[in-house]
């Protein structure tokens, strides 16, 4: 029997899988909030009272949900499951 003129003759290699682009939206908004949180503590001296130190967490949060949104209008546009 005669292998088939179709199939390559070696078997196919297994396809290296990198991380998905979720992940590396993942990574980037965790060094964007820590760079936010070092920003605000640096501007503010570490001072609890000081005015910029009222959005160290509500722009992270913030971000993150916006991320979310943004991440979803996406997944149902291009019908995208989850990684």
């Amino acid at each position: 029997m005669s292998a088939d003129k179709g199939q390559p003759s070696t078997p196919d290699q297994p396809q290296k899988k990198g991380m998905s682009n979720g992940v590396y939206f993942k990574i980037m908004g965790y060094l964007l909030t820590a760079g936010w949180v070092g920003f605000i503590l640096a501007a503010s001296g570490g001072d609890f009272s000081h005015p910029m130190f009222d959005y160290i967490f509500i722009v992270p949060l913030a971000g993150w949900i916006i991320g979310m949104i943004i991440a979803r209008v996406i997944a149902k546009k291009t019908g995208a499951d989850r990684p």
